[in-house]
């Protein structure tokens, strides 16, 4: 087992209970019922969200070599350099690049609108821009400390906030199929 996977098996030991006593520490002060629903609903956009910053932040076999780390502020760069990549016969790349950054905060838009439905999409789609941008400058200023070796990049931020409103839209589709089965 490697020190990440150790690592990131006694972060999820340790906070799945931490979240579960301050669940029902605030439901307990507040004297409300706690509904299962609703906290497996909580406890999935938990470990979504600690899932999300282990594959973004922490070091893991998605990390870069350390000569291949930087930085991109200009838009649409790193997207054209891909589709460039996928024309000259490297769909893995694309597919790992540009696709895998809309999936993965795909769930985080269906989740925001989902379990906190008084948000409005907008601003779901807002946390999701502000989430990546975080996440964007701790793998900077990680890789400039050398903890880990991953590149920040704007793009990445673009394509996550476009992956948290395709979640959203996936929520609203979801609700109204619902409604109509009703």
């Amino acid at each position: 087992m490697t020190s990440s996977a150790m690592f990131s098996s006694v972060y999820f030991l340790l906070l799945v209970p931490i979240f579960i006593y301050m669940r029902y520490r605030q439901a307990k002060k507040h004297k409300r019922f706690i509904y299962l629903r609703t906290e497996l609903g909580l406890a999935c956009l938990f470990f979504y969200t600690n899932i999300l910053l282990y594959l973004t932040v922490f070091p893991n076999r998605f990390s870069a070599a350390r000569d291949q780390v930087s930085v991109n502020l200009i838009p649409f760069h790193s997207i054209y350099q891909n589709l460039h990549a996928y024309h000259h016969g490297y769909p893995n790349l694309v597919f790992l690049n540009l696709a895998g950054n809309i999936l993965l905060f795909v769930p985080l838009g269906f989740f925001l609108c989902h379990h906190f439905r008084t948000l409005r999409w907008q601003k779901s789609i807002f946390a999701g821009f502000i989430l990546s941008t975080v996440i964007e400058v701790f793998q900077w200023i990680f890789s400039q400390s050398g903890i880990i070796t991953r590149s920040s990049d704007i793009d990445d931020m673009i394509l996550n906030t476009l992956g948290t409103a395709i979640g959203c839209i996936v929520y609203q589709v979801y609700r109204r199929r619902k409604e109509k089965i009703r």
